[in-house]
Formats: structure tokens, sequence, C-alpha cells
């Protein structure tokens, strides 16, 4: 069934054309209610038309059912991006420097046509500067997230480190795209990683978050430039900050749950850690597995 998630997931974002087989009508709903799970359902249902193609239908209901959520997320997340340029203008109104590190935001790394189907858990937004003057009641309604600081896992000694590193950067950090501010491609992927990491250590993780990373990683073809700062790589800055053995084992993920050209990776796949992340992910791991795992190849105060 994993293969056949992974197959359907990469129908979806253009990566294969067809399936190896088609699924049962049971195996339609397994797909369904695992890409709600992982919170990939409207993504998929680009499966669903695509393979309508190839002789390869869904139940009828089932199909309908899903058309439906494709479409009522659709609704939602229509306005969203002018809401954010809003938020962030009223805040530079107020001194306010910000800058949108995860979230909503990354559907611009999105194909055009799938960039409203992706599902959003809210947006952290990174602000420098005295908010309490802000009226932020009316934003309410928006699941916007603000953090002064960014977190690495539970351990304030590499929390600390990339908020040095950040302040360090701070040219990267505020990036005009279009109308909002956003930091610069690499220092993107860097979050993401990190972003991914907090997800894995709070049991949060979800292919969403993988989908993600998957555009975010393809959105350029340039890639002898593109994890490179004026100083140091992507790669350097996530080994400096204990992060390469979690992100080599995401690469491998990239490339067996998506397909993704290895010219697209940062930094080289680590196959029996993304093996491992895979349980996690899938929830095939055991209890025991899991936590031997954890200890043998983190650190007890970045887990409690």
């Amino acid at each position: 069934m994993n293969k056949l998630f992974f197959e359907i997931m990469q129908v979806a974002v253009g990566q294969l054309d067809c399936v190896e087989r088609g699924p049962s009508p049971e195996e339609w709903q397994e797909l369904y209610t695992l890409a709600q799970q992982q919170s990939v359902a409207a993504i998929c249902y680009r499966s669903v038309v695509a393979l309508f193609e190839y002789g390869l239908r869904a139940p009828q209901d089932l199909s309908l059912d899903w058309m439906a959520e494709a479409e009522d997320l659709k609704e939602q997340n229509r306005g969203t991006a002018k809401r954010l340029v809003a938020l962030q203008q009223e805040l530079e109104g107020h001194g306010v420097r910000s800058s949108f590190l995860t979230g909503a935001v990354l559907a611009r790394f999105y194909d055009k046509d799938l960039q409203t189907l992706r599902q959003s858990n809210g947006s952290d937004l990174y602000v420098r500067g005295d908010v309490h003057q802000v009226n932020l009641k009316e934003w309410s309604d928006m699941d916007v997230r603000l953090c002064d600081s960014v977190k690495v896992g539970k351990s304030s000694q590499r929390s600390r480190k990339l908020e040095r590193w950040l302040l360090q950067n701070d040219d990267q950090l505020f990036r005009k795209a279009g109308e909002l501010t956003v930091p610069s491609y690499a220092v993107v992927v860097i979050l993401q990683m990190v972003y991914l990491y907090n997800q894995y250590i709070s049991g949060r993780l979800i292919m969403r978050d993988l989908m993600d990373l998957f555009f975010l990683l393809r959105w350029s073809e340039d890639s002898s430039k593109k994890f490179n700062f004026p100083r140091t790589t992507v790669e350097e800055v996530l080994t400096s900050l204990r992060l390469s053995r979690f992100s080599g084992g995401v690469m491998w993920m990239m490339q067996t749950v998506f397909a993704l050209d290895g010219k697209n990776l940062p930094l080289a796949p680590m196959e029996h850690e993304g093996q491992f992340l895979m349980g996690e992910l899938m929830g095939e791991n055991q209890r025991i597995r899991r936590w031997g795992h954890l200890l043998m190849h983190y650190r007890w105060c970045d887990l409690i």
C-alpha cells in the first residue's frame, strides 16, 4: 500500500504518468484515508483525474467526495496570499520587520495548478520589533504564529547557534518575493529542514511537510548555486546544527517517495536513517525500535 500511495503522489506532482497497477475499490478507499491523514488529499485528487484517462477509475461515490474536498480547499485558500501581504504591511507600518518562514507562503514553490490545493496548518511569521502596539485581534481568524526566534528541537544551544547565524545573515532573512517578505531561497531550505526536524521530534511530521520540501528543492534548476551562501553552503549550516543525519534521511525519502533527481538535493541521502523516518511517518515503527534508534543517534537533551 505504501508503494501505491507514493506512486499516487508522484502522479499528482508530475513525477510519474501512471501507477504500476490499478488500485482495487478497497485500496482506493485506503488511499483516500491515508491522503487525508497526511494532509495531501486535495493534491492527490489530481491523480484520480489523471488516472481516469488510463482507465483506472476510483469508485464514483469516493471520487465525488474526493473532488468535493479538493474544491472546498480551493475556496478556503482563495485570498490567503492577499491577507498575508496585508498583515505584513500593517506590521511594517508600526515599525515591525517580519518574514514568513513556513506555511502558506510555501505554496509559491508548487506548480501553479496545485498551489490552491495545498492544505495549510498555519504559517510562522518571524518578527523583529514591538508587536504589542499592533491590534492583532482583527487577524485572529488567520492561523499565523508570530515568533521572535527559531527553535531547533529542544536544544537551547542549537537554537542560539541558529539565531546567531540568522542575525549574521540578516540580508538573507528579509527578501521581497512579489509583495511578501520572505527569506532567500537557501535560507528557506534550511528553515524547512529545521521545521521538519521539529515536527519529527514532536511526533507531528506528515507527508504534506515532505511535499513542501519536494517542491522547494525541485523549484530551481540551477543546482550549482541555489544551495550556496557567500561564505558557506546549506549542507555546512545543517551540519553545524547537528542536523546532517536527519537531513540525509529526509533526502533519501525525497528520492524514494517523490523520485526527486539527485541533482536537486543539498546533501547526500542516508538510506538507513531514511527507512527509519519512513517507518515513523507511516506509523510502522515499534515503540522499542523508535526509542532505541533515537537514543543511539540523537542526544537525550534534544528529546525531552
